[in-house]
């Protein structure tokens, strides 16, 4: 199963709690696809290269492409 994360907050303290929980969906087993917009604080472009690192997609895309790709979707605005 794979969750797409929608990341689209102005609010850089939401930005990262967005991609800390989708650090938190991988650690319970799940494939994530993150989308977001640029990167706000240093804690979002950590939990992003980590993501990266594990091999999970985080990016700026086309939201119908993302949203067909998923099995489920969070929205954090």
């Amino acid at each position: 199963m794979t969750i797409l994360v929608i990341a689209r907050s102005n609010d850089p303290h939401r930005q990262s709690e967005a991609l800390r929980a989708a650090l938190g969906l991988t650690l319970r087993g799940a494939a994530v696809e993150v989308v977001t917009g640029p990167l706000l604080t240093p804690l979002a472009e950590r939990a992003s290269a980590t993501l990266r690192s594990f091999g999970y997609a985080v990016h700026d895309t086309d939201l119908a492409e993302a949203i067909a790709r998923a099995d489920r979707v969070e929205v954090w605005t």
